[in-house]
């Protein structure tokens, strides 16, 4: 009889436990595709060239989804929106925001949109850190080459040579990378002194 009981509970326990993970599973999967279903309704907004409004919607869906793919996608798109407004610094603190709970595979692409955010407001030594970060996160290597491209373009704008001739030089090394070609040709531009007359 004792015996009975002991595994009703624990029967009990396990539908209990089960059912709480299918809830949470359910939920989880509902928030994802609510998220998405307002970010593309917060985008049509700016395709019918409303963009005040769509910025406004696409907050919303980041305020209200936020850590989901459609969350962060409405983050991403609201930070270039509001580049598209001259508030880059407002588009850089949107970013920043949702980087804690992005999910990684969008994190690469708001480092580098910090980056130019970074570069209108003509801050180039945070806008190459940003792109530094970028090249860090990301998996694929055409994709880390171009971020480090896009730093040491950005320190060469800030008058860093150094730090620009550093990264050239990584990227000058593979000679079938994407960036290998652009990377001799900055390379020499450092290298080039000024004619004298």
């Amino acid at each position: 009889m004792q015996h009975k009981k002991v595994a009703s509970w624990a029967l009990l326990a396990f539908v209990v436990v089960v059912g709480g993970l299918w809830f949470f599973q359910r939920s989880r999967t509902m928030k994802e595709q609510n998220a998405e279903k307002a970010y593309y309704q917060a985008r049509q907004a700016a395709a019918a060239g409303n963009l005040p409004l769509a910025v406004s919607d696409l907050k919303k869906v980041v305020t209200r989804y936020e850590g989901t793919r459609g969350g962060t996608q409405a983050a991403i798109f609201l930070a270039q929106g509001l580049y598209q407004q001259k508030k880059p610094q407002e588009g850089i603190d949107e970013l920043k925001a949702a980087l804690d709970d992005a999910p990684e595979i969008f994190v690469p692409s708001i480092h580098a949109l910090i980056g130019n955010g970074y570069e209108e407001l003509r801050n180039f030594v945070a806008a190459a850190d940003a792109y530094r970060e970028a090249a860090r996160t990301t998996e694929f290597p055409g994709e880390k080459a171009g971020h480090l491209a896009s730093a040491g373009r950005a320190y060469m704008a800030a008058g860093k040579a150094v730090e620009a001739r550093a990264i050239w030089a990584d990227l000058a090394k593979d000679e079938t990378g994407p960036m290998a070609a652009e990377a001799r040709v900055r390379l020499g531009e450092l290298e080039a002194k000024p004619m004298k007359t």
